[in-house]
């Protein structure tokens, strides 16, 4: 003897809509755990920036400030103001290895100091245009 169990519509309906929304998951969560394996868990966790300067850092960074100053006259973006901060950011960097032995080290010192100061003040002006 069979039984024959009859569902209203309705319940076919929610059981339909149910089992679409479990498939709806379960692909939605393979896909966002294979973009995790294929472009996040691949990179090393702490990625070391090599900088390496070649010729004078101090006239290098002379000049990027002074691009960046010239920059900071004319930005009207967000973008423009965080492009200005990394900038003098790299100003300041450049400034940071001038070697003690260079008679102008102290002077590259400030001036890095200063630098990162102007990258701090173009990068809250970036935050504020956005």
């Amino acid at each position: 003897m069979s039984v024959i169990l009859l569902i209203p519509d309705t319940w076919m309906r929610f059981l339909s809509l149910l089992l679409s929304g479990i498939g709806l998951t379960a692909s939605l969560l393979w896909l966002s755990w294979t973009m995790y394996d294929r472009y996040i868990a691949d990179t090393p966790s702490s990625q070391v920036l090599a900088v390496v300067f070649h010729g004078d850092p101090y006239a290098q960074a002379i000049e990027l400030a002074s691009e960046a100053n010239f920059a900071g006259k004319r930005a009207r973006s967000s973008t423009d103001w965080f492009a200005i901060a990394n900038q003098w950011q790299q100003a300041a960097d450049l400034m940071a290895v001038v070697p003690n032995t260079d008679d102008r080290h102290k002077a590259a010192q400030g001036r890095a100091a200063q630098y990162r100061r102007n990258s701090e003040y173009a990068r809250r002006k970036a935050e504020a245009n956005l």
